[in-house]
Parts: C-alpha cells; sequence; structure tokens
C-alpha cells in the first residue's frame, strides 16, 4: 500500500501531465516543462553548488556546507529522455545525494540531442568521467544516473572499460532507460500506468531524436545489449508501473549471471524515478536512504 502522500501525488501528476501532453510536441517545450516540473524543487538549505568546467563541458559540484571525510565521491548523470535536463533541473535531489552520502557530487551538464545526438552525451560524460578519476584517486567512486541518465552511466562503464580506464566502485541505476529499441513487454503493458511518460511519447520525443541513424543494439546507445560481466557492485531502483520496467529486470538477469553483485529496489505502485521527488513523498526519502545504506555498506 503505498502512502497518502504517494497516492495524492500520484492524481495531481496524472493531471499535470495530461494537461502538458502537448507541450512535449518539441524538444524546446519538453526542457520547459522539466525545468517546471523538476526546477522548483527545493534544495536542501545544507548544500553548496560550485562549477568548474572540463574541456567544453561544464559541471556542477554539489557538497554538504560541513563534509565529513567518508573517502567516497559521486558522478551523477541526470536523466531527460538525453533531450531534456540540467543540473539545475536535478540540483533538489543531487544535493540529497551529497547530504545522504556525505560526500561532493559532480553533474555534467552533457549536450543533448536533437542538436547533439548520439555519441555526443556519452563523450560527454566521458570527458568528465576522465577528470573525475583524475581529481580523486584513492577515493571511493560513486557512479549513477536516472532515465536517460541510468543508461549513459552504464553505457559509460562500458566505454570505461573499452578505452582501459577506471570503473567506478559501485553503480547507481534509478529506473534506468537500457534500451533504445524498446523490445520489453513492460513497454505495452505498463502503457497506461506509467505516469509520467509513454512508450509513443518515448519513441518520438526521445529515442529518435538521440539514436538518429544509428543501430539501436549498439551497447553505447542501448547498453542492456552490452556485456555485464566485470560491472561493478549496482544498486538499481525501478517502479512495477512504469514502461522501463522490463529494462532493469533484464538488466539485473544477466547481471546475476555473469557474477556481478547487484541488489533490486522495486518501487511497488509508484512511477517512474520516483527518488526526485523527495522530501514530499515518504517513499522517495526511504528509497534515497536505501541507496545511502547500500553505499555505506559496500
Amino acid at each position: 500500500m503505498i502512502s497518502l502522500q504517494a497516492q495524492l501525488m500520484r492524481f495531481f501528476l496524472r493531471r499535470f501531465v495530461a494537461k502538458n501532453k502537448q507541450a512535449e510536441s518539441t524538444p524546446e517545450a519538453s526542457r520547459r516543462l522539466v525545468a517546471h516540473a523538476l526546477g522548483r524543487m527545493p534544495v536542501p538549505a545544507a548544500a553548496v553548488i560550485s562549477h568548474i568546467q572540463v574541456g567544453n563541458v561544464a559541471v556542477e559540484i554539489v557538497r554538504p556546507r560541513v563534509v565529513m571525510d567518508t573517502g567516497r565521491v559521486m558522478m551523477y548523470v541526470h536523466g531527460g529522455g538525453y533531450v531534456t535536463g540540467s543540473p539545475q533541473t536535478h540540483r533538489a535531489f543531487t544535493a540529497r545525494l551529497a547530504l545522504e552520502l556525505q560526500c561532493e557530487v559532480w553533474v555534467p551538464d552533457y549536450r543533448l540531442a536533437p542538436e547533439h545526438p548520439f555519441p555526443a552525451g556519452l563523450e560527454d560524460v566521458y570527458a568528465v568521467w576522465v577528470e573525475f578519476v583524475q581529481q580523486h584517486k584513492g577515493k571511493i567512486l560513486i557512479l549513477g544516473g536516472e532515465s536517460a541518465g541510468g543508461g549513459l552511466s552504464l553505457a559509460l562503464c562500458y566505454l570505461a572499460r573499452r578505452r582501459r580506464v577506471s570503473q567506478p566502485h559501485g553503480l547507481y541505476l534509478q529506473s534506468p532507460w537500457l534500451d533504445l529499441q524498446m523490445a520489453g513487454d513492460s513497454y505495452r503493458r505498463n502503457e497506461g500506468s506509467d505516469i509520467l511518460t509513454s512508450t509513443r511519447t518515448t519513441e518520438l520525443s526521445f529515442a529518435r531524436h538521440y539514436a538518429g541513424s544509428c543501430p539501436r543494439t549498439d551497447p553505447l546507445l542501448s547498453p542492456l545489449y552490452g556485456d555485464p560481466t566485470g560491472l561493478p557492485s549496482t544498486y538499481v531502483q525501478v517502479s512495477d508501473t512504469e514502461i522501463f520496467e522490463d529494462d532493469s529486470r533484464s538488466f539485473v538477469a544477466q547481471a546475476l549471471i555473469a557474477g556481478v553483485d547487484v541488489t533490486l529496489e522495486v518501487g511497488h505502485g509508484l512511477w517512474h524515478a520516483w527518488p526526485l521527488f523527495a522530501p514530499f513523498l515518504p517513499e522517495a526519502t526511504r528509497s534515497i536512504r536505501h541507496f545511502g545504506d547500500w553505499v555505506r555498506k559496500g
């Protein structure tokens, strides 16, 4: 049974999405919608924001105002279907991660499609990852992201392995979008229950813009088709009502067969990327704590 807050939020989110359905018709309109929906979430006062430049990529660094020496750092890749989103739209969430993990969190402002289709965004997060590794030698490195950011995080692991660059010590995939072919049954099974997105919108507004003419089975584009052997310990969160559910379940099954230490948390009756809605959603706050507990036990 989900909380009363979740029931109310589900009702209002469904109305908000229905009211703004036509607003997803262009990338610019989608960006305004995401900025309006997520960019106004409250940022904890205990977080401090700064910025650096890595080559051509701007990076936002979020850290606790008072930092404990935990020996860990994190790079977080924001979601948004490869077309929308920014460090600013996700600042409230990355600040909560920084406070939960008691560490600084790097958030790359990678290039977006359709202006910059695959592999532009991946090359940007790779460039930042190389610098991130270089600056934090000897630290515990955590990499993660939600939705398209989860897909980019897993693809980044495969690209780093190919180029012989250090892997993270822990990988966090929140409602990851891992298959741009959208072959899983949940793209049809959960089409009516996913209140934040739909299979049709995902294909028309996001997948085709990012993939362009590239084969959608390329593991760097759709990392579900990659080889998970040798991946670090991985924590996956997914809702049982979202269209991306089977991406996570298929990846977890493959990873377990490959010997990866993988943990799956299922949000029953929730929706895509529900942890972004902390602190208003008790389930979101709990899921952030669950991830934090997993990191601390690692």
